[in-house]
């Protein structure tokens, strides 16, 4: 490897409870020099900063340009080291998630860099992916420092405010080079239901250097309320989100036509499938304002790995939460037709 390559070390966090698991994550690195950071205090309150904090304090006894912290729940794609490298080279300054969870704001951006072959996007959540996050090292060795004494329960909160604290760029990877397992949360997050990635490179990825401009408008669906909402990305406040069907009507759809649509496509025309459908048309009405043209020609690029993969996470992603999963697989072409339908539509800011 050449001077110039990123040099990269690795920490597993864990809970002893959970070693086991974290030890099948580093067999699957294979890497000298990766180790275990162990809770310190398995048997405090429910929280994820502790092993974080040790694990992010690795990087102190590292030479490297980075270090990387993997959590125990993870599984890693094929050629994970080099695409890793490949990543960190492309954006050396920045920390980068290797996730992003399949119904959250990021992962909009993600499914629009997936289908523009777009390496990379801002991190838009109001948390910072950490199942896998790489740091340059002196801010990983400061990541640490600043769990050691963050208040809260939650790693991911507290990377983020320190993160944007220190002005560091904040970025995922499309696609994602781990996948999450479900094992029991450690911190209360059982009833978030299934997380998983929103575009798996189960082989491997290599990235271009491109991060996706922040759109001006995003359309979301809240996981946790089964609402469709417009967010505005300049102002997203819950106060700020505006219910989507108000903003299709505005665009120039027809309720009576978004309900028969939903209907032909999900097997129903009203609740939580109308209001993903909805969120699939106002997603494939952007992406045509953003990028024209792009939506028509994703019906003949479906089969691509990284185009269905997208397709195929939106719905579970979605309604997880109040759908079964079994009733959301295969879901790929609605979207798709939902999408296209959304792309004949005006949208405004106003």
């Amino acid at each position: 490897m050449e001077d110039s390559a990123p040099r990269f070390s690795v920490s597993v966090m864990t809970h002893p409870r959970r070693a086991g698991e974290a030890r099948k994550v580093l067999d699957a690195l294979g890497l000298p020099g990766a180790r275990l950071a162990v809770d310190p205090d398995p048997g405090g309150p429910p929280s994820s900063l502790r092993a974080a904090a040790v694990a992010f304090s690795h990087a102190e006894l590292h030479e490297g340009t980075h270090h990387l912290v993997l959590q125990d729940d993870v599984i890693l794609c094929a050629d994970f080291t080099a695409s890793v490298c490949d990543a960190l080279r492309r954006y050396p300054g920045a920390a980068l998630a290797f996730f992003v969870e399949w119904g959250s704001r990021t992962a909009c951006l993600a499914r629009w860099a997936a289908f523009a072959g777009v390496g990379a996007v801002p991190v838009v959540n109001p948390y910072m992916p950490t199942p896998a996050l790489a740091l340059p090292r002196d801010i990983a060795v400061d990541m640490g420092r600043h769990m050691a004494c963050a208040e809260g329960r939650s790693d991911d909160r507290a990377a983020l405010a320190f993160l944007r604290g220190r002005g560091v760029r904040t970025l995922a990877a499309v696609p994602n080079l781990v996948e999450h397992r479900e094992l029991p949360s450690l911190k209360g997050n059982g009833d978030h239901g299934v997380r998983r990635a929103t575009c798996f490179a189960s082989g491997g990825a290599r990235f271009d250097g491109r991060v996706l401009d922040l759109p001006p408008l995003l359309p979301f669906l809240r996981w946790n309320l089964g609402k469709a909402v417009l967010i505005d990305t300049a102002n997203d406040v819950p106060e700020a989100h505006r219910p989507l069907l108000e903003v299709l009507l505005k665009w120039g759809a027809e309720e009576g036509e978004l309900r028969r649509g939903c209907a032909d496509r999900l097997g129903g025309g009203s609740g939580p499938l109308l209001e993903l459908w909805l969120t699939a048309v106002a997603f494939g009405a952007l992406q045509e304002m953003y990028r024209p043209g792009s939506v028509a020609v994703l019906r003949e690029r479906r089969e691509e790995p990284l185009v269905r993969g997208s397709l195929d996470t939106f719905a579970p992603g979605a309604l997880r939460r109040f759908r079964p999963l079994s009733t959301l697989t295969g879901t790929a072409d609605a979207v798709l037709a939902a999408m296209e339908y959304g792309a004949e539509l005006r949208p405004s800011p106003a």
